[in-house]
């Protein structure tokens, strides 16, 4: 059955899921008042110094002097989460394409936070990218998973994590419309049946 459901992100609602998010985040990223960053974080191990053929070198904590970082092949996707998926995922082009997908989503959302109009486009190409990571790992438990260890990466700063607070605010009273099940092959900005894994 091909139905298309509607979310309707509520304010109130959205600040609940935003609080936990927060105290998760903060947990990890160390927030601290005075714009510090914790630099012995408990999240996923980035990647280390050691230099691996494709992906840029390791950017460091100049990674993370700007709201948008380093991205330094041009690509939309942040050093530090390219080498990230990379080396997290070595041995799935389908599972680094679904996650390039969604980090060039999420950059672009937390660098348009202030505006209401690209928060509310970025949030349906949030849905889209969504909906190709629900196709490539089969449920949304297992593309939670995935984004519950990515996140803490995208999120590694104070100032990401208020960009992302802010931008996760101007959705407040939202519909979204949700990709039909058999639709979601095709929410992929890349061709999946090309890659055989």
């Amino acid at each position: 059955m091909n139905t298309t459901k509607k979310r309707l992100i509520v304010s109130v609602g959205a600040l609940a899921v935003l609080a936990v998010i927060f105290v998760a985040s903060c947990g990890l990223t160390g927030c601290r008042s005075n714009g510090e960053n914790r630099s012995n974080s408990s999240a996923p191990a980035n990647t280390g110094t050691t230099e691996i053929p494709g992906i840029p070198p390791d950017p460091g904590e100049a990674g993370k002097a700007t709201l948008a970082g380093i991205d330094s092949d041009n690509d939309g996707v942040r050093d530090d989460i390219q080498r990230y998926i990379a080396i997290t995922y070595p041995d799935s082009e389908k599972t680094r394409e679904a996650l390039s997908q969604y980090a060039k989503v999420i950059q672009n959302a937390l660098l348009d936070a202030s505006d209401k109009e690209n928060s509310i486009q970025h949030a349906e190409e949030s849905d889209k990218s969504q909906s190709c990571l629900w196709y490539v790992f089969g449920s949304v438990d297992a593309y939670g998973k995935v984004l519950d260890n990515l996140m803490p990466i995208v999120l590694n700063t104070d100032g990401r994590n208020y960009a992302y607070f802010t931008y996760n605010d101007q959705l407040g009273g939202q519909v979204f419309i949700d990709v039909p099940y058999d639709q979601r092959a095709a929410a992929c900005n890349f061709d999946v049946a090309s890659l055989p894994n």
